[in-house]
C-alpha cells in the first residue's frame, strides 16, 4: 500500500526518506506516525525491484541521498492506480495515494479513480442511511437505558453520512474540473 504514495509522491520530484515519510504521515488515514523502520525497508524493496534509484542530493556535502522513480516504476504505479480498491479498513488510505499520485496519468484514468472512489463513498452512505433509520425506529420504542446507546450511535451516523456527503461533493467538483460532461457519464448524482 504504501509503494502507492511513495512512487505518486516522487512523480513530482526526487526526496530523501525522511520527506518521503512525512509525506505518507500526512495522508494516512487516520493519520499516524511512520517511523525509519517501516520507511527504509520499503524503499529498499522498490530499489531491489528497479522502481526507484538512489541519487546524491545536489545541495548537500553530507552524502544524503534522495529516491528517485524509474521509468520502471513510472510503469508500475500506473499499474497501482488502474488497481482495483478492496472495500477493507484500508480503502481510504488508498484512494488517497491514488489522488497524489493519478495528476500525470491520462485523463480517463483520472475520471476512472474518481467515480470508483465516488461509488464505493455512495456504497457507504446508503448503509449508513438504512441503519440511521432502523436506529431511529428503534429509538421510538426503546426502553430507557437503551435510549442513551441509541442516541450515541445515531449522531455517529449523522457524522458519517455528514463525512460521506462531503466526499462525494468533493469528487464531484474534482470531476466537474476534468470536465463537467463527465461526471458519472452526467449525472452528478448526491450533490
Amino acid at each position: 500500500m504504501y509503494e502507492l504514495l511513495i512512487l505518486g509522491a516522487l512523480m513530482s520530484r526526487d526526496m530523501s526518506g525522511y520527506k518521503l515519510g512525512r509525506v505518507l504521515e500526512s495522508i494516512l488515514v487516520p493519520r499516524r506516525k511512520i517511523s525509519n523502520g517501516v520507511m527504509y525497508p520499503i524503499l529498499n524493496k522498490l530499489a531491489a525491484a528497479d522502481d526507484i534509484v538512489f541519487v546524491p542530493a545536489k545541495a548537500d556535502t553530507r552524502g544524503k541521498r534522495l529516491a528517485q522513480i524509474t521509468p520502471q516504476g513510472r510503469a508500475h504505479l500506473h499499474e497501482m492506480l488502474v488497481a482495483p480498491v478492496a472495500m477493507d479498513a484500508k480503502r481510504e488510505s488508498i484512494y488517497r495515494f491514488k489522488f497524489k499520485g493519478m495528476g500525470n496519468e491520462p485523463l480517463a484514468v483520472q475520471l476512472q479513480i474518481l467515480n470508483e472512489y465516488k461509488a464505493a463513498v455512495i456504497t457507504d452512505l446508503e448503509v449508513y442511511q438504512r441503519i440511521y433509520l432502523h436506529l431511529q425506529k428503534k429509538l421510538e420504542t426503546a426502553a430507557p437505558d437503551r435510549v442513551s446507546g441509541l442516541e450515541w450511535g445515531i449522531r455517529t451516523l449523522e457524522l458519517q453520512i455528514a463525512e460521506g456527503e462531503t466526499k462525494v461533493k468533493w469528487t464531484n467538483q474534482q470531476l466537474a474540473n476534468l470536465g463537467p460532461a463527465e461526471v458519472n457519464g452526467g449525472n452528478q448524482q448526491n450533490d
